[in-house]
C-alpha cells in the first residue's frame, strides 16, 4: 500500500485545513446550493430492479453501551451475553448503528426523520453496504446495501468476501463475519454545502464508525476499523464511480461462530441504477474532489504501525481520576440511550439544573477508550485531545480541564472561557450554551496527520474524533442529557482557550452538553 512518510503530500489536505477552518467565512462566502424543493437529493440511496431482503425487526434491546470499551470489559471479564450471528444480530447491527430511529411532528419540523447519528440538516451523507461472508439468516452471501427507510438489503453481488476485497483489507481474517463498507455519497450534502461538505461527510462517518463499534460490543460482536486501504478495488466491489460516491472506511466484522463460504469469484464490473433527484452540477464542489482524489491509496502492502504521541499534546498538571465506574453490566442500555440521543431540538435551550460530578464522568470516561483499527495490531486511543469546558456542575468547579485516557480530568488553570461562551452563543444562536452544563472540544493535529497521512489525514483524523464525539453523545443520552455537536465557532477562540500553541492542533468538534426543556416538537419513535 502506498503511504506517505512526510508531510510533502499532505500540502492539499494541509490547504482544505485551511479553507475549512481559517477560511470557512471566505469559503461560504462562495455561496450556499438552496434545499427543500423537489430537486433535494434523497437522504437514503434507493437501487432500481434489484431484489431486496427485508430484514427481521430489530431487537429493541442490544446490550450495555459500554462492552465496546476494554477498560469495561477487564473489569468484566465474563463479557457480553453470547449470541449468535443469525437475521437478528444482522438487523441489530445495521439499525442501531445507522437506522432510523425517530419522526420529528410541529409547526418546525424542517428536517423531520431523524437516524440514530446525528448529521447536518439530517443530510445523512453516509450510505452502508455489508458484505456478508456467509448466509445470515435468510440472507445468503453476498454484497448488500442498506436501505434505512425500509430495514432492508438491496442485493448488489452474490458468495462470500472475494480474495481481491479481503486483501484490499490488508488484515482481514478469512472467518470474519461481514466487512461494513461505509462511503460518502457526496452530493447528498455538497448541493447545499459545497466544497464545505467534506468535512461534514467526514465527521459523520467518524461518529457512524464510532456507533458501529459500540453496537457491535453490544452484541458481543468484535469489529475492526480499516481507514488505509487501496480505495480502486473497494469501490469497484460495491459499483460505486469513487467520485461521486467513495469508500471512506471499513469495518471488519467478526463473530464467534464459525463463518464459511465459497469466495465470490472476482469483482467484475457493476452496473446499477438508482433514483436520482439532484441535478446540481458536481463542479460546484470540485476543490472537494481533488482533495478526495489525492488522498487515494494504492498497492497492496499492510499499511505501518501508528506512533500517537505526536499526536497529543503534552498533558499539564495533576489528573484528578474519576470515581469507579460501579453500574453492573447490562444496566445502560444502548439501545435505550440511541434511541434519547438527540441535538436539544431546533432552538437548544438547556434546562437551569447543575450537572452532578458522577453523571459528567459517566458520560466521559470512555471517550479515549482505545479503538481496534489499522493503526496498529493493539487497539490505539484515538488521535485526539479533549478538553471540557465546565459551566454548570457540582462539582469540578467550573473552568477548563483536559480529558486524561486514565481516565481522569486535569485542571488547566488560568484560562478565562467566558469568551469562548459568548463567541458560541453569537456564531451559534439556536444554541443557548451559556445555559450548558459544559462543552466538550475534540482537537487534531493536522500538521502530524499530514505527514503520517499525507492528504488521507484530513479524512482519518475527523474520523477518529468522531468515534469520540458519538461515544459522548450516547453516554450523555444515557445520563438524561441532549449533545449539541456544532461547527459554528471560530477555531481560534477555541484554540486559544485549550493553549494549544501554534496552529498545528485545531478543534473538530464542539459538543455543547445540556438537559432539554419541553418544546413545540413531537418525537415520537419509529418503532417495530
Amino acid at each position: 500500500m502506498t503511504e506517505v512518510s512526510d508531510g510533502r503530500a499532505g500540502t492539499l489536505g494541509l490547504r482544505f485545513w485551511y479553507d475549512t477552518f481559517e477560511g470557512v467565512q471566505e469559503l461560504f462566502a462562495e455561496g450556499h446550493g438552496s434545499e427543500g424543493g423537489p430537486d433535494d437529493p434523497l437522504p437514503s440511496k434507493t437501487y432500481r430492479g434489484l431484489p431486496r431482503h427485508v430484514l427481521a425487526p430489530p431487537p429493541r434491546r442490544v446490550g450495555d453501551a459500554r462492552w465496546s470499551f476494554p477498560g469495561f470489559r477487564d473489569r468484566h471479564p465474563g463479557g457480553p451475553p453470547r449470541r449468535p450471528w443469525d437475521g437478528s444480530a444482522l438487523s441489530a447491527l445495521l439499525h442501531h448503528t445507522y437506522g432510523f430511529g425517530r419522526i420529528e411532528l410541529g409547526p418546525q419540523s424542517a428536517w423531520p426523520y431523524h437516524r440514530l447519528v446525528a448529521s447536518a440538516r439530517c443530510f445523512y451523507p453516509v450510505e452502508l453496504y455489508v458484505w456478508l461472508n456467509g448466509d445470515t439468516g435468510d440472507v445468503p452471501a453476498g454484497c448488500y446495501h442498506y436501505d434505512p427507510v425500509h430495514h432492508a438489503l438491496t442485493a448488489l453481488r452474490s458468495g462470500g468476501v472475494p480474495d481481491e476485497l479481503r486483501a484490499a483489507v490488508a488484515g482481514a481474517r478469512r472467518d470474519t463475519a461481514a466487512l461494513v463498507v461505509l462511503t460518502a455519497y457526496f452530493r447528498k450534502t455538497a448541493f447545499r454545502y459545497r466544497d464545505y461538505a467534506y468535512r461534514l461527510c467526514a465527521q459523520e462517518c467518524g461518529m457512524v464508525i464510532g456507533n458501529a463499534l459500540l453496537v457491535a460490543g453490544a452484541l458481543g460482536l468484535d469489529a475492526r476499523v480499516h481507514h488505509r486501504f487501496p480505495d480502486e478495488p473497494v469501490n469497484r466491489a460495491l459499483g460505486v464511480d469513487g467520485a461521486e460516491e467513495t469508500a471512506f472506511a471499513v469495518l471488519e466484522v467478526g463473530t464467534r461462530d464459525a463463518v464459511g463460504a465459497r469466495p465470490a469469484p472476482g469483482l467484475p464490473p457493476l452496473v446499477t441504477e438508482h433514483v436520482r433527484t439532484c441535478g446540481e452540477d458536481a463542479a460546484r464542489w470540485s476543490r472537494l474532489a481533488a482533495l478526495d482524489h489525492a488522498a487515494r491509496l494504492t498497492g497492496d502492502a499492510r499499511p505501518a504501525p501508528v506512533d500517537p504521541a505526536p499526536f497529543h499534546l503534552p498533558v499539564p498538571g495533576r489528573a484528578v481520576p474519576f470515581a469507579e465506574d460501579v453500574r453492573p453490566p447490562e444496566s445502560v442500555e444502548l439501545g435505550d440511550a440511541l434511541r434519547r440521543r438527540d441535538s436539544g431540538g431546533r432552538m437548544f435551550q438547556p434546562a437551569r439544573a447543575p450537572l452532578p460530578e458522577r453523571q459528567l464522568a459517566d458520560l466521559l470516561r470512555y471517550a479515549l477508550e482505545p479503538v481496534p483499527s489499522d493503526h496498529r495490531e493493539a487497539p490505539l486511543p484515538p488521535l485526539v485531545d479533549c478538553h471540557v469546558l465546565a459551566l454548570h456542575t457540582t462539582g469540578p468547579a467550573a473552568g477548563l480541564y483536559r480529558l486524561d485516557p486514565a481516565p481522569a480530568l486535569v485542571p488547566v488553570p488560568g484560562r478565562d472561557g467566558r469568551p469562548t461562551v459568548a463567541m458560541l452563543c453569537d456564531r451559534t444562536p439556536s444554541v443557548n450554551t451559556a445555559r450548558a452544563n459544559a462543552v466538550v472540544f475534540l482537537s487534531v493535529d493536522r500538521y502530524e496527520g499530514a505527514r503520517r497521512f499525507g492528504d488521507r489525514g484530513y479524512r482519518i483524523l475527523h474520523h477518529e474524533a468522531g468515534i469520540a464525539a458519538q461515544r459522548i453523545s450516547v453516554l450523555a443520552a444515557a445520563e438524561g442529557l441532549s449533545a449539541r455537536i456544532t461547527n459554528g465557532y471560530d477555531d481560534r477562540v477555541v484554540r486559544e482557550l485549550i493553549g494549544s500553541g501554534g496552529d498545528a492542533q485545531v478543534p473538530v468538534f464542539a459538543i455543547v452538553l445540556g438537559r432539554r426543556q419541553a418544546t413545540s416538537q413531537y418525537e415520537p419513535p419509529l418503532d417495530w
